[in-house]
């Protein structure tokens, strides 16, 4: 078995045709098919079901292609890593992260975790999710941490944690209960971000669902200026937990969790697919697990780690 059989099965399987795979790759026909007829051979199982309008990959096949897929970004990787070695370059990363996690975590990001990326220079950009991913399509970032709800197809996704979305009011001296329903929690005036929002969106979603009616009394694009609505009662809002968690401890806010339904969001780590040879490496695995483990950590909301 060798790289070329696999890079040649690959382009057979993508291309659903030995000729277009042969031209595609530059290598002649007869020469790619000899090269996966022996993989076929020296592993004992047929790899391509071969049929009059091309080639489809049997069930081992798409087995043998998953293995084949690692190998190679594996293989993508060492050599992009060596590169760097070579040339002694290191590389500028620019990574998006929403407010609410560089509050919890931006302190240790640049310091404790960023010790585990090498040769990279880290570079954090704090934004709202739906701007982040704007970045990162003009290619201004290079990945970014996201809680956007719309999955695109050029993105590659690494689902991180969820998190419960807190009721948050000004405090008084009545005992509230520890939860509040989501059917409640509509009929009060509310400040919330801009409707491109995620969090935004996803009540807008379940209030849809719900035959609800969701109505924002005061769309503000600023958390800080919405927390400070919020301690003078004059709204209330829909926040996660690390958005205000000083504000929660020192008691200027208080928050109920938000049941039936419940508001959840999840937190990504994502990058344009064509990049993943310079972003998906051991050291970028490690630092992004970091900070999922720094961010569950906290004291506060039940965070659960995907």
């Amino acid at each position: 078995m060798n790289l070329k059989q696999l890079i040649y099965l690959k382009k057979a399987i993508e291309l659903g045709n030995i000729s277009r795979a042969a031209q595609d790759l530059n290598v002649a026909q007869t020469a790619l098919g000899i090269q996966i007829r022996n993989l076929e051979e020296e592993l004992g199982v047929i790899l391509l079901e071969r049929h009059s309008r091309g080639v489809a990959a049997s069930t081992a096949g798409l087995e043998f292609l998953g293995y084949a897929d690692r190998v190679l970004h594996a293989l993508m990787q060492a050599k992009h890593a060596m590169r760097r070695h070579a040339e002694n370059k290191v590389v500028d990363l620019n990574m998006g992260i929403p407010p609410s996690i560089m509050r919890l975590v931006g302190d240790h990001i640049l310091t404790d975790f960023s010790k585990a990326l090498t040769g990279v220079n880290l570079r954090l950009l704090e934004d709202f999710s739906f701007v982040l991913m704007e970045l990162m399509q003009r290619a201004e970032l290079s990945c970014t941490l996201t809680f956007a709800p719309e999955i695109e197809v050029k993105y590659k996704y690494i689902a991180l944690l969820e998190e419960d979305l807190f009721y948050l009011t000004a405090p008084t001296d009545q005992l509230l209960p520890e939860t509040i329903t989501f059917r409640e929690v509509l009929t009060h005036d509310l400040a919330m971000t801009s409707r491109k929002d995620v969090v935004t969106k996803l009540v807008q979603g379940i209030a849809q669902r719900l035959n609800m009616r969701f109505h924002v009394a005061y769309e503000v694009q600023s958390i800080r200026a919405i927390k400070n609505l919020v301690a003078k009662g004059i709204a209330s809002t829909i926040m996660p937990y690390g958005a205000a968690e000083g504000e929660l401890r020192s008691g200027v806010l208080r928050g109920q969790r938000i049941v039936a339904p419940s508001v959840v969001r999840t937190l990504m780590f994502a990058y344009p697919k064509d990049q993943e040879y310079q972003i998906d490496s051991p050291s970028m695995r490690q630092f992004i697990s970091d900070i999922t483990d720094k961010i569950c950590a906290t004291k506060g909301p039940v965070t659960r780690k995907l």
